[in-house]
């Protein structure tokens, strides 16, 4: 734990250069968001350890973020937050509080749980990126493979929504192939993503498609660039 602490602020306050993704602007907005939200995150636990808190003593990084609203902040950016959360770890010792804290978000707003992947599950934010980026790349050819299975269409459904909210767009591929079966993979991974999940049930699968695809052309830009 004190090896946590001692990175994080070093991170919260070194200026990150703007990463290419996305749109220069946009992206300026999503990582000020998150610069912002980590600044205020990293006083409020300066202050428990000033003050010598329950919190203080913790070993989990976990209970820094419970009921935190700046952690829920950097959450409700979605996938756009992905390459700034990304970068900033990969930019750090990849061993700090807010390395862990940053992975978690990322798996949360990805619907993923990379420590039941794989034999050893990561413990620094160094280690959580090097599972996120096999993840990402394997993707593409996993939604193909599960989609061209012979599982039966709910177990396809259930192996689709494991594979987290980066999967959509090449579902989103796979249904305007005709396999509309599979659409109900994507109600389940963007079901509570603002506008997105407010127009997804009950709906037509191939307009729905129509309508969204372009909103994940970012996202699937970022996953084939693994």
């Amino acid at each position: 734990m004190k090896k946590l602490i001692l990175g994080m602020f070093a991170l919260v306050f070194t200026a990150t250069a703007l990463f290419t993704l996305y749109p220069k602007n946009a992206e300026a907005s999503v990582e000020k968001q998150i610069d912002d939200n980590t600044t205020l995150l990293a006083r409020q636990i300066e202050n428990e350890g000033s003050n010598k808190t329950k919190l203080s003593l913790s070993s989990n990084p976990y209970d820094y973020i419970k009921d935190s609203e700046e952690y829920e902040n950097i959450v409700n950016l979605g996938y756009k937050a992905f390459p700034v959360l990304e970068k900033k770890i990969d930019e750090s010792e990849g061993s700090g509080l807010f390395d862990y804290i940053y992975a978690a978000a990322i798996e949360e707003i990805a619907k993923v749980n990379l420590k039941e992947d794989g034999p050893t599950p990561w413990d620094t934010g160094e280690k959580f990126s090097e599972k996120w980026k096999v993840k990402l790349e394997s993707i593409p050819r996993d939604v193909e493979k599960i989609a061209s299975s012979e599982q039966s269409d709910d177990d396809k459904i259930r192996s689709l929504t494991k594979l987290g909210l980066p999967a959509v767009p090449f579902i989103i591929d796979q249904v305007e192939t005709g396999k509309t079966e599979l659409f109900p993979a994507i109600q389940n991974l963007v079901s509570d993503s603002g506008d997105l999940g407010k127009s997804i049930s009950p709906v037509d699968s191939a307009q729905w498609t129509k309508e969204n695809k372009a909103k994940f052309d970012d996202l699937k830009k970022y996953v084939l660039e693994k």
